[in-house]
């Protein structure tokens, strides 16, 4: 059984992850591009103020273990937005 909720987010559709504040509790961000990133607003839209972000190279991945210090509380909501060519954000939220 899994322990979070899970949602995969890619640069052609970034969204809200779940629908109410959410807490980030970890993600995995694949590179499709040199540029490739993420941001997580503290919104349900594109707005707001972003809370964490992360980028890594291309055709490789970057996991980001949120959980030791207990996550990040997004109070509004937890948008994600993927940025780079391929850019695929998989995110792990309660």
């Amino acid at each position: 059984m899994q322990k979070y909720n899970v949602q995969t987010v890619t640069t052609a559709a970034a969204a809200r992850l779940g629908a109410k504040p959410v807490r980030l509790m970890g993600f995995y961000l694949y590179g499709g591009s040199a540029a490739s990133s993420v941001e997580f607003k503290n919104a349900a839209t594109d707005t707001g103020t972003v809370l964490f972000s992360a980028d890594c190279a291309t055709a490789i991945g970057q996991w980001v273990d949120l959980s030791e210090m207990g996550g990040i509380e997004f109070t509004t909501g937890c948008f994600c937005k993927p940025a780079g060519t391929g850019a695929i954000v998989y995110a792990f939220y309660d």
